[in-house]
Formats: C-alpha cells, structure tokens, sequence
C-alpha cells in the first residue's frame, strides 16, 4: 500500500488543469450565430445545425454539442454506449461547456491578464520540452493552420485562467494533527507490512529440470549460481526469481502452501503452483509484521489529504461556476428528463420524420435555467 501511496504523487492538481484548459482551445467552435431551427434539412436532405442551449447568451450549436460530445467520450475512454446513456453524456458535455463559458467571462471580469512576454516565454519551453527546436514547432503550428500570434493569445488565456482558479480556491494546507489523525485511523490498512518470509523461487516446465536445480542445491551451490546464468540456460525457465522477494503468510496456506513446514535455508520439495508447473523454492528469512513508522510516510500522508482537499475545493469550485451560469435549454430531447436521471428511448438525437424536422424548436424548460435544476 505504501507503493501506492507514491503513486498518488504523480496525479497533484490534474483536476484544476483539466477545468483550466480543456475547453478554452475549442470554445470558439461549439457556437454560432446562425439559425436556430431545430432539425430543419436541406435541399440534399442533410440535417442542418440548429442551437441546442444558449449559455450566457451565447448559443451552442448542435454540431459544437456533437464535437464536445466526442472529446468527452475519448477523453473519459468510454465504450459500448447506449442510446440510453447519451442524454447523460449530452448533459455532462453541456455542463463543461457551460462551466467553461462562466469561468471566461468571470477571468475577463477580473481584469487579470498574462503579459506578452510571459506568455511567449511559457510558448517558448513548452517548445523547449516537447520539440526537438523551437523552429520544428513553429513549422508545426503553421502546417496547422494556426498562426503564432493567435497560439500565444490563447497561451495567455490560458495562463490568466489558470491564475485565477489559483487565486479563487487559495492556498491549501495540511496540518499536522490531520496528518497524524490519518495515519492513527489508517495505519493498520495502509501501512502495514504482514508476516512472512523472503523467498527465492523458480518455475519449470518440466519436473525433471526442476529437479536438476533442487539437486544442485541440495549439494550447496547457492541460488545465483543454481537458478541463474549458464545453469539454467539450457532449461525452459518459466518464472526465476534473481533476489528474494517477500511472500507473506497467507500464501503459504494457498499456492505456496507446499513449503508453508519448510524451514528458514531448506530446499522445498518439487511442487506444483499451477498445472504443468514445476516449481522449487527456498525460504531466506522470516519477517515479522511491522507498522510503518509515522515519519517515514508522513510526507506521502500530507500529499493525499492535499489531494484530497484540492479535489473537494475543485468540485465547490465547479458547482460554483456552473451555478452562475445561465443555461437556457432549446432542445431538451437531447438531455436528462427533469423527472429521472435518464430517457429510455433512443431516437432522441435528431427528428424522425420530415414533418418533425420542420418544427421550431421548444421553448426554454423555465426561462434561465441554472445547472441546479437541470442537473
């Protein structure tokens, strides 16, 4: 478990990135100012864009739903998807975009901005850190269609975002009696090591060449020299082990439970772990239980309770913004029903018939609708 706790190091503050940057790139795609009839066709019988939402006023398009729609699925690996499941996926795309549209407005209402030079300095190491030269990126951003300049603004943008999360969730702080409270609560789950003994161990394919190794042990060449190198390169090693690797107690009630009487330094038996697998193994030395001293994991404590609270000042954060938001819904077919978590049918993307394609779109469920009552 200790393993896993340093683990957790990698993963600091990925939440706030995520809400600073996922949507900013793409914003510019997801509306329009075009029509808003729903579902109307052409003249070659092809859907035509029609507003879905209206988010501070501004209007999101079908086709910039359905493009947030894919990035959201990608992103989040989701597979075998139901009709069933889209009113949700629609909603949670709705609710980034929204979250994303709020938070705009709000950083262009704080005044703060990101000097030119910052920003071309913060273009200029990620270039440093992710291209070979700077020049490779340069060709690359044109090859794009994305000119310098319009790259860098966004940088800014970014950047000034980023500032102003910071600034609206503060500084976060563990304190030692939080950090000690853990460990006092959680010890026995996280940070103990059970009972048991370091083991060498090697698999076979055959009984007899397992036997080989078992026999020269039995006459005192040690591990390395039994299991390892030129004595085994001959045999069909499934599994060696090149140092002892520590095995606790309850293995040697299952599969290791051949050489659970054998003593600390005696060659087991050959044995079977799994069928047509020919093993032999040797016990080094016996460990007891032992509890992770508080200051040697205290460090990884303080960074998952940090986590933790950065996390819970994230999700606040989030609900705050999407709660200011003004979400007007022009076509609520595509969402969750007000009276259920999901709609069980499945053609609710696009009109069926002609006759539906020519309708105007419903009007707003109540006016301005807040995420709280379209949630």
């Amino acid at each position: 478990m200790i393993v896993l706790m340093n683990k957790l190091r990698t993963h600091m503050r990925w939440v706030m990135l995520l809400i600073v940057l996922a949507f900013l790139l793409s914003t510019f795609l997801m509306y329009d100012s075009g029509p808003s009839r729903r579902g109307a066709r052409n003249a070659e019988g092809q859907l035509e864009d029609y507003v879905v939402a209206e988010i501070n006023g501004t209007r999101l398009m079908r086709s910039g739903l359905e493009r947030s729609v894919a990035q959201y699925i990608e992103q989040a690996g989701l597979r075998s998807l139901t009709s069933v499941d889209m009113p949700a996926i629609y909603q949670a795309a709705l609710s980034h975009y929204a979250m994303e549209q709020q938070m705009a407005q709000e950083v262009r209402d704080s005044g703060i901005t990101v000097p030119d030079a910052e920003a071309e300095q913060a273009m200029k190491n990620y270039a440093d850190q992710m291209f070979p030269t700077r020049e490779a990126f340069y060709q690359s951003l044109e090859q794009s269609g994305i000119k310098r300049d319009e790259y860098k603004k966004n940088v800014a943008q970014q950047m000034a975002a980023q500032k102003w999360v910071e600034s609206n969730i503060g500084e976060i702080v563990v304190s030692e009696d939080e950090a000690v409270n853990f460990y006092d609560t959680m010890k026995d789950f996280f940070f103990k090591k059970p009972a048991g003994f370091m083991v060498n161990l090697a698999t076979f394919a055959s009984k007899d060449e397992a036997e080989k190794v078992r026999a020269a042990l039995l006459d005192g060449e040690i591990w390395l020299e039994a299991a390892s190198g030129d004595a085994v390169n001959t045999l069909k090693v499934k599994d060696v082990t090149s140092e002892p690797v520590f095995v606790s107690d309850s293995a040697f009630d299952g599969y290791l439970s051949p050489m659970s009487s054998d003593k600390v330094g005696a060659v087991s038996q050959i044995f079977e772990m799994l069928s047509y697998d020919f093993s032999v193994g040797i016990k080094t030395e016996r460990v007891e239980e032992k509890v992770a001293p508080y200051d040697d994991v205290s460090a990884d404590i303080r960074m998952l309770l940090q986590q933790q609270k950065e996390r819970e000042a994230i999700n606040a954060f989030s609900q705050g913004l999407l709660s200011r938001a003004k979400i007007v819904i022009l076509d609520d077919s595509l969402f969750p029903s007000q009276e259920r978590e999901v709609l069980p049918v499945s053609e609710t993307s696009e009109p069926t018939t002609s006759e539906d394609a020519g309708k105007n779109p419903k009007p707003p469920l109540s006016g301005e609708v807040t995420s709280a009552e379209i949630n």
